[in-house]
């Protein structure tokens, strides 16, 4: 296969798809200047919430409007609530988009363009432009954007939550295991012409094949290849029944760290051109359950709306998708600030214990914003919480959904940390 095949292929491909225009309104992020780079967010989003990330790496010879064209994610941001952005790669000798992603696809012209830097800031201005959640950083990539992924996965585990290689492929030579797990999902169809099911070479570099990445990622994640769970899925709607073969290593894995393998038997190239609808919304289901364990920002909390007339400029939240509660609490003695291991003000992470109840545990802490990160006002967050020591009580301004609360717990466990509800008060708009 060579560069003007598979540009010739992706012509043809768009001669035969209505763009599709979103609804959502996108925009650019102006340091970025390589190419018509989208980010698309939901129609009420707002840095009182914090929202996943998908990055969506387009194919060779494909632009973002065309990668968008394909795969129609646009439309699924208001009902799945995340922030949704297409980079560009950069254009070779030929005139086509590629991203080089240090494998057999797809830097035909020797290129030293260093694009796993270029995504890793590029991520990072999105961080500091909108309320990421940085445990739900998820990279799709399509054909050379799926080596770009999977390398990207390799190279900045700690950043990514999860990559999906549609049409992909992992490095052929064998390297030094990735410092941490990343959720890895390999998407190919069995008699894909383009990127081979069972490996290949392009002008004469070689990449693994479907099954021999997701083996090469379980043992990265130091997933088991025994007891493995296996089912199937129906992702192509010109195929009779449910023709994907899955194949899942989850056993034993490291945190934050799985495989599977969708093998679509008797399928083209990836999820089809463009993707069935139905197959984006499970690509997206699988996402959502994937997520790492850390902290979802650089300090806890959100910025409450001006209207509500609150002294606070950084309150607490509950996020749905983790099921946990997020905020800041100072500590106090009889009034007088307090210290623990030498911290006075904490993040801290409560998980619910008994939602009908109201009872809370302490899940995790650390010191509160202990590298003075600015807010999205540059401001210096201040913590909205308070825990008295003498009586155990804890107080807060919490954010759950759209609406804003004071709450009020006490500790009824010391041995566990768990507090239960006494009081809560919903705070009108002004």
């Amino acid at each position: 296969m060579c560069p003007n095949m598979l540009q010739v292929s992706s012509r043809i491909i768009f001669s035969i798809i209505t763009m599709i225009v979103s609804m959502n309104s996108w925009t650019q992020i102006n340091e970025f200047v390589r190419g018509p780079e989208r980010v698309y967010l939901p129609t009420d989003y707002s840095d009182s919430n914090s929202y996943p990330l998908v990055i969506l790496l387009h194919a060779y010879g494909m632009d973002t409007a065309q990668a968008e064209s394909i795969w129609g994610l646009a439309e699924s941001v208001d009902n799945y609530q995340f922030v949704y952005a297409i980079p560009s790669g950069t254009l070779d000798q030929s005139g086509s988009y590629f991203w080089n992603s240090k494998a057999a696809c797809c830097n035909f012209y020797n290129s030293a363009v260093d694009d796993v830097s270029y995504l890793y800031q590029y991520i990072q201005g999105l961080e500091k432009s909108f309320n990421i959640n940085a445990n739900r950083i998820y990279v799709v990539g399509d054909s050379n954007g799926g080596f770009m992924a999977l390398e990207l996965a390799y190279r900045f585990p700690d950043l990514v939550a999860a990559s999906v290689s549609s049409a992909g492929g992992s490095h052929f030579y064998p390297r030094n295991h990735p410092r941490s797990g990343v959720h890895i999902l390999q998407i190919q169809g069995t008699e894909d012409t383009s990127i081979l099911y069972a490996g290949g070479s392009i002008e004469g570099l070689p990449y693994l094949g479907s099954e021999a990445t997701a083996l090469q990622w379980a043992e990265y994640n130091k997933c088991s290849s025994s007891n493995l769970v296996a089912g199937s899925r129906d992702l192509d709607p010109f195929l009779s029944g449910f023709e994907t073969e899955v194949t899942i290593y989850s056993q034993g894995c490291r945190i934050g760290g799985s495989v599977e393998l969708w093998a679509i038997q008797k399928g083209g190239h990836g999820l089809g051109r463009p993707v069935p609808r139905s197959s984006k919304l499970q690509l997206l289901d699988w996402l959502y359950k994937k997520s790492k364990d850390g902290w979802p920002s650089d300090f806890n909390g959100v910025i409450p709306p001006k209207e509500l007339g609150l002294s606070l400029n950084n309150v607490g939240f509950y996020d749905a998708l983790e099921g946990l509660v997020y905020s800041c609490l100072r500590l106090t003695n009889n009034g007088e600030p307090y210290s623990f291991e030498g911290v006075s003000d904490f993040d801290v992470a409560f998980i619910i214990t008994d939602a009908l109840n109201g009872k809370i545990k302490l899940l995790k802490y650390r010191a509160f914003n202990s590298g003075e990160v600015l807010n999205k006002d540059f401001e210096l967050p201040n913590c909205s919480g308070e825990l008295e020591i003498s009586t155990g009580t804890y107080s807060d301004t919490l954010q759950v959904d759209a609406t804003f609360y004071e709450f009020d717990f006490k500790l009824i466990d010391s041995s566990s940390d768990e507090l239960v509800l006494v009081s809560s008060r919903e705070i009108p708009l002004r």
